[in-house]
């Protein structure tokens, strides 16, 4: 017999801790729920003695927060892996996923918990410390990318640009360095909603603050602050031209 994945949750509303419950117990059966606890001191007790292997965490708590948690651990005895809920809207969701942290959204459906299942992890510092900081900031400002050598934090203001690779992508950075990750560049097109990037060309997008001209010679063009130049297509001109001129307001 395969042995239970097991787990607690943790949300001061029970209606939420019923909702969660009940669509694990109809659609989970590989799922065994050891416990429900409706806030930070009592997770962190049952969490102690029942060594669940997933948490799921409700982000919104009085008294504590969901991610306050965490610091009742050190990274190394937390092995629980933790699927954020939150009922929060569009704006922390991108500080969610750009801190490559996964969450559910209220209310829980089959759906999100099946995606949250497959993606999961176990919670590295790193991880914890720029979703804290984008969900704190009035805009996201670091993202978290898995490369070559390993979990990278980036801050955007030292993003030049993204440059597609087949399904690799390149991040070129304003020290001059290059980082390289296995993903393709349209899984990094959330960047364009939490900071001053564009697409320009089908395999690049481009961080607005270091263009220094938008130009055109045999075909349009972005001169960038290092002196890189970067094709420009027509389609994609005039929203540029609009963040552009935005910021030189």
């Amino acid at each position: 017999m395969t042995e239970k994945i097991r787990a607690i949750i943790v949300d001061d509303e029970s209606i939420a801790r019923m909702a969660i419950r009940g669509v694990i117990e109809e659609h989970f059966p590989e799922i065994y729920i050891q416990a429900e606890v409706k806030n930070v001191p009592e997770a962190v007790k049952e969490i102690n003695k029942l060594e669940p292997d997933i948490i799921f965490l409700d982000i919104e708590m009085p008294g504590h927060s969901g991610l306050e948690l965490l610091d009742f651990f050190e990274d190394r005895h937390l092995v629980a892996k933790i699927i954020f809920v939150t009922a929060y809207e569009e704006f922390a969701l991108r500080a969610f996923e750009m801190a490559a942290v996964d969450y559910i959204l209220k209310p829980v459906s089959k759906k999100q918990i099946e995606r949250a299942l497959s993606r999961i992890s176990p919670l590295n510092g790193k991880y914890l410390e720029v979703l804290r900081e984008n969900l704190t900031a009035d805009q996201p400002k670091k993202i978290t990318i898995t490369s070559n050598e390993g979990l990278l934090v980036l801050k955007l203001e030292d993003i030049l640009y993204l440059k597609a690779d087949g399904s690799y992508t390149h991040f070129m950075l304003v020290d001059g360095s290059k980082t390289t990750t296995s993903k393709r560049l349209s899984e990094y097109q959330r960047i364009m909603a939490i900071g001053n990037f564009q697409r320009i060309y089908r395999s690049h997008i481009v961080n607005v603050n270091h263009i220094k001209k938008i130009g055109r010679d045999s075909g349009d063009y972005v001169l960038l602050t290092n002196g890189d130049e970067l094709p420009l297509s027509s389609d994609r001109k005039p929203a540029l031209m609009a963040a552009f001129k935005n910021l030189h307001l």
